[in-house]
């Protein structure tokens, strides 16, 4: 059998052929008195050829792609997103985005972002996680936060302000809050009986080294630091300790000291005097405390205004 390929050529070639000799016998053909007479050809009919959809193996070709629509900007399954609807999320997020916390993201970083948002927000439909009541439970204290914290930003820290005479009286009526009082350094050699404490001081005078003596004779817990104590202020050691210790000058050494925990030989080996703070470099700091001050002030107003407007009862115990 010839095939079916060939057979559709050899009708083409044959139609092409009746055309081109029906317009030359019209062209030879004249009326009596010299006028051409125009002969139309019939109209062939074209040859119907089937398109196969079916694949060499017989099975259907699958459905072709539907093509986006002009306006559309990217397709997720069947979910389309326009051009005008990427436009209003990306206008919603540069509203809330914080440049000082976080990277303002440009047109197609957050074009990449919102398609996971899409790709999590499908998975979570099929996977009906929108629909666990641990998941609603949190989704609505979340609500709750942000809620009032909209309302405290919004609509009631519009009218909280904090004024330089504020930050000022704060400065003057917490001024112990900024001050580092006085503190020193000392290294000592405790000893329980004074005997001992004669004998360490002996040494001492003789030229030894501080930290070998307190390291040999000391019963104190900083013996195996040479004696050596770190900073403190006063009120820190016992008072007969104390009273010795911060008058002394920087390397000058003490005799014996009795105190409750025994015996003392004490050198002063650093000192920092008492400083205050200055206003500029804490001005911030109180300004933040203030307002939170405030920002507490104003919401127990706020639940107290909405109670009066809406009168709760309670019945019974929950």
């Amino acid at each position: 059998m010839m095939p079916r390929s060939l057979v559709i050529v050899l009708i083409l070639i044959g139609m092409a052929l009746m055309t081109h000799c029906a317009w030359m016998s019209g062209k030879a053909k004249e009326t009596p008195a010299g006028k051409k007479v125009s002969v139309i050809p019939a109209p062939v009919p074209t040859p119907k050829t089937e398109v196969s959809t079916s694949t060499p193996s017989g099975r259907p070709s699958p459905a072709p792609e539907i093509p986006p629509r002009s306006e559309t900007l990217v397709r997720i399954g069947r979910k389309e997103i326009s051009h005008e609807e990427f436009q209003k999320r990306y206008d919603l997020y540069l509203l809330v985005a914080d440049p000082e916390k976080e990277k303002i993201l440009t047109r197609d970083e957050y074009l990449n972002r919102m398609i996971s948002d899409e790709l999590v927000q499908r998975f979570a439909e099929r996977e009906k996680i929108d629909k666990d009541p641990l998941f609603l439970a949190r989704v609505e204290k979340d609500r709750q936060s942000l809620l009032l914290d909209y309302i405290l930003r919004n609509v009631l820290m519009e009218k909280i302000t904090v004024s330089e005479e504020e930050i000022a009286d704060y400065y003057r009526e917490h001024i112990k809050e900024f001050t580092q009082e006085a503190k020193i350094q000392v290294r000592h050699i405790l000893t329980s009986d004074e005997e001992s404490a004669r004998k360490a001081l002996i040494r001492l005078g003789a030229g030894e080294d501080f930290g070998d003596v307190a390291r040999d004779v000391s019963i104190h817990v900083s013996r195996d630091q040479g004696g050596r104590l770190p900073p403190f202020e006063r009120g820190t050691y016992n008072k007969e300790f104390e009273d010795v210790a911060f008058p002394l000058k920087v390397g000058e050494r003490s005799g014996i000291v009795k105190t409750d925990l025994g015996y003392h030989i004490i050198e002063k080996t650093g000192e920092t005097p008492r400083s205050v703070t200055p206003l500029p470099e804490v001005r911030g700091k109180i300004l933040e405390r203030l307002m939170q001050e405030k920002r507490e002030r104003a919401l127990e107003n706020f639940y107290q205004k909405a109670r009066s407007e809406a009168p709760v009862e309670v019945f019974g115990k929950p």
